[in-house]
């Protein structure tokens, strides 16, 4: 009798969570936990560290040193590792419905994108902190170093994914959110790079965390931001053939 109840509670609970073709409240699920990850975490990021997104990374929430987030970091592991499975459960459903052959230019771009996410998601669990030793590195360190390979690869896979769309038919008009996507990027790219400018010719300018548009965490929320909804658009997008 146990045997049958617990059988019947798995059932139910893998329908709920399989729900729909696509997984959309498997989804939800991720989204949702990984929205009040991230919220939870800001709450609890000490008053006196002054938590801001205009000099502070979003990395700074998954911090346990004493000057950040020593009372959060946690939750904000949590927070974010639904974020990037829910962006990896939109790329498998993208991946299934777009890409016909594993090595055209939509396959090519579910590499980049997945291989992207995972490097993300390790300096989830590699955080951004001064203690701790990495491959003979500080964390933080190996937490920059990964970034700076994670970030690129996911814009390169963007750009696949863009080409691909293309390639399939879809028209260069219906690229229009990723028009919008790479102006901004290209637009905030522009603003950080004006900064170096302007650091080098003077000297006094504080280099971080950057003055107004200029500020190097304010354009990473909005880089993470619009990725999030990049993913959405890329994963319901309709009307193409099956062929990149």
């Amino acid at each position: 009798m146990g045997f049958a109840i617990q059988w019947g509670i798995g059932d139910a609970m893998q329908g709920f969570w399989e729900r729909g073709s696509d997984g959309r409240y498997r989804r939800a699920v991720l989204l949702c936990l990984g929205l009040l990850g991230m919220l939870a975490a800001w709450v609890l990021y000490p008053a006196e560290n002054r938590y801001s997104p205009m000099r502070c990374t979003i990395s700074y929430l998954g911090s346990p040193d004493a000057d950040r987030n020593p009372g959060g970091w946690r939750v904000y592991q949590v927070g974010m590792t639904a974020l990037i499975l829910w962006m990896v459960d939109l790329l498998r459903l993208r991946h299934r419905r777009w890409v016909g052959r594993a090595w055209g230019w939509a396959g090519a771009s579910s590499l980049g994108l997945g291989l992207g996410l995972m490097l993300i998601l390790v300096t989830v669990w590699i955080p951004d902190s001064r203690s701790g030793q990495v491959f003979g590195m500080t964390r933080g360190q190996c937490h920059t170093q990964v970034a700076l390979v994670g970030i690129p690869t996911l814009i390169v896979g963007v750009v696949l994914d863009a080409v691909g769309f293309l390639a399939a038919g879809g028209g260069w008009r219906r690229l229009w959110p990723f028009h919008a996507y790479a102006g901004v990027t290209a637009f905030g790219f522009h603003q950080l790079m004006e900064w170096e400018r302007l650091c080098r010719e003077d000297r006094s300018l504080p280099h971080w965390p950057g003055e107004g548009l200029h500020s190097t965490p304010l354009w990473e929320w909005i880089f993470f931001v619009l990725l999030m909804v990049q993913f959405v658009w890329m994963a319901h997008r309709s009307g193409v053939s099956r062929r990149g």
